[in-house]
């Protein structure tokens, strides 16, 4: 069950936004994957959420001097112990907000790039 009162609360608050992408680049499996479906969550929750991600990534992204969705990136990169469930967080979270934002995002393209290179792996 959904508390509006504490889902504005985060809409409100970009820097809960901002850690909860931070956490996706955690070492630890669980601690990434329930970020993940923190932010699927706000994401789903209104259309309008997508852009305070996309700012929120950015702020990030900008601090660390990386490319903006470089912890989504990693995820979708990884070779080595490929967790599915990781990878399927990850691609619908990409294309809830390219849903959301009506547009094929540099990202789409990287990850279906990526999807072509692991077939050629198998």
């Amino acid at each position: 069950m959904l508390y509006v009162d504490g889902m504005n609360g985060v809409i409100n608050h970009n820097e809960t936004i901002q850690w909860l992408y931070t956490l996706i680049g955690s070492k630890f499996r669980l601690v990434v994957k329930t970020a993940l479906k923190l932010l699927l969550v706000f994401v789903e929750y209104s259309e309008s959420n997508a852009p305070l991600l996309i700012q929120a990534i950015s702020a990030v992204d900008t601090k660390r001097g990386v490319t903006p969705w470089s912890n989504i990136m990693e995820i979708l990169d990884e070779k080595d112990g490929v967790d599915t469930e990781l990878l399927v967080y990850a691609m619908t979270l990409v294309n809830k907000m390219a849903e959301a934002e009506g547009l094929e995002t540099d990202l789409n393209v990287h990850a279906i790039e990526i999807h072509r290179d692991s077939q050629h792996h198998l």
